[in-house]
């Protein structure tokens, strides 16, 4: 079951992502999407592997799950969640994309928990959710980055 939520949810995304009025470039999403997708797989296999705090299922549907969550889901939604407001917003605005695209990764982490595809030792998700908004941030400057560095080139 969860791996049919979990598939349903990324098609979604993937979905929500494509069909949205985007402020950012299609370079600037590609270099967001894969610097988040370097850091969140990194951060899968420290907690998991090496710190053991977080530990997922071993049956081959919930750790499917598990994987289309980790490489699809979570970039997604960030990505959605920084392309949903304009290039420039007041700051509260894009805090409160932040905050809510957190809370959507936060409820489905929740249906991962419920179906048993994670579970946590030493972790909770509050510490989830405060990873979520600092992927977040580290999205926006990536994109300051990107800018200052591709966008504007160098200055002589």
């Amino acid at each position: 079951m969860a791996f049919s939520i979990i598939v349903y949810i990324a098609w979604l995304g993937i979905s929500i992502f494509y069909a949205m009025k985007k402020p950012y470039s299609k370079l600037e999403n590609s270099a967001l999407l894969f610097c988040l997708l370097i850091i969140d797989i990194n951060r899968s296999w420290i907690t998991n592997e090496e710190l053991k705090v977080i530990t997922y299922s071993t049956a081959p549907l919930n750790y499917s799950a598990y994987i289309i969550h980790r490489t699809f889901i979570t970039p997604m939604i960030i990505l959605i969640g920084i392309n949903s407001v304009s290039r420039n917003s007041t700051v509260v605005k894009k805090a409160v994309a932040i905050l809510i695209s957190s809370f959507v990764l936060i409820l489905i982490k929740i249906v991962l928990l419920e179906f048993n595809v994670v579970s946590f030792h030493q972790w909770n998700l509050f510490y989830d959710y405060l990873y979520y908004v600092l992927l977040h941030l580290f999205g926006y400057f990536v994109l300051y980055c990107y800018n200052s560095f591709v966008l504007k080139g160098v200055k002589k």
